[in-house]
């Protein structure tokens, strides 16, 4: 399983909006209106299914190759050009070669990569690998990738706020073992490209990790150790979008790509998580494109678009 420590029980439940807070959403309701409507989770949901039908995508795999042409052919048809960090870390299983994928929107000039711009949103491409079972993770890692994807789509729309966003699709979130130790196995990809950041000429401002957001029959979490003014415009976009009784405040903080940008980069950080603990598929063959629904990837790419909105306001 992943590896989560726990808290003193919070209870969950979203976040008060405070009057100050309500005027923020409200002045950012106008110009959030066009993209909300544009977002579609079957759009989304078809960017899953083209990830699933390359089959499992385990570092250095065939699938995961194929899964990377594929990004960058969809992404660079809206405007977003692509490179690939590559590098080899040491694993329990001896060392292996990783490849996160990196987007900008720059339709016509080339992207300084040194360079950071203001906000991150990341996702991991990469599925858990197994030997007995053939593991397709249409929810782990298929669906937040969509979402991104169909991010991009949107985004294109609004090159004022899109040249502003990079997307990262990270490499290596799942252990080599069965669980994810966060400094020794597992998050191997988020934990070099926030190594990385430090390098840069800039740092971003903000960042936002989905991971596990396809499954409507669970309660989406913002996580408890994310950044605490981010969790507050979550739930402010919540809110607005009558999601309350489907998104709730996790009691736990949970290990996942968030982490190396909070603790590594000093970035802070959004989570957005499904609650695993309740999809019986989790890590099994079964977690296939049936457990997955357009309504719930709509979700959590409308309150992201919510969030980033609220931030450049």
């Amino acid at each position: 399983m992943r590896f989560i420590a726990g808290l003193s029980p919070l209870v969950i439940s979203l976040l008060l909006t405070s009057c100050g807070e309500e005027e923020e959403v409200k002045k950012v309701e106008k110009k959030a209106a066009n993209l909300i409507e544009e977002f579609s989770g079957a759009k989304a949901l078809q960017e899953v299914q083209a990830l699933t039908d390359f089959g499992p995508r385990p570092p250095e795999s065939d699938g995961y190759r194929k899964s990377l042409a594929h990004l960058e052919k969809t992404l660079g048809q809206y405007g977003w050009k692509t490179t690939r960090q590559k590098f080899e870390d040491k694993t329990p299983m001896g060392p292996v070669n990783f490849t996160n994928l990196i987007a900008r929107f720059s339709p016509e000039a080339e992207v300084d990569w040194n360079a950071s711009v203001p906000f991150v949103i990341g996702s991991h491409l990469d599925t858990k690998r197994y030997i007995s079972i053939t593991f397709l993770g249409a929810n782990d890692s298929g669906s937040s990738t969509g979402v991104l994807v169909e991010l991009a789509r949107v985004l294109e729309t609004r090159p004022d706020l899109a040249e502003q966003v990079e997307l990262v699709f990270f490499d290596g979130e799942e252990a080599m073992l069965t669980n994810i130790d966060p400094k020794k196995d597992g998050l191997y990809g988020s934990r070099h490209y926030a190594g990385e950041l430090g390098k840069r000429t800039n740092q971003p401002k903000y960042g936002i990790v989905l991971d596990l957001v396809g499954d409507s029959k669970v309660p989406l979490l913002i996580g408890a150790d994310s950044d605490n003014s981010l969790k507050q415009k979550a739930a402010n976009a919540v809110m607005k979008l009558n999601l309350k009784g489907k998104v709730g405040m996790s009691r736990y903080f949970i290990v996942d790509d968030h982490v190396p940008l909070i603790t590594q980069a000093n970035l802070p950080t959004l989570h957005l998580i499904g609650d695993f603990n309740q999809m019986p598929y989790w890590h099994t063959k079964k977690d296939t494109m049936e457990n997955l629904s357009a309504e719930a990837l709509a979700n959590s790419g409308k309150i992201t678009l919510l969030v980033l909105l609220q931030l450049i306001n």
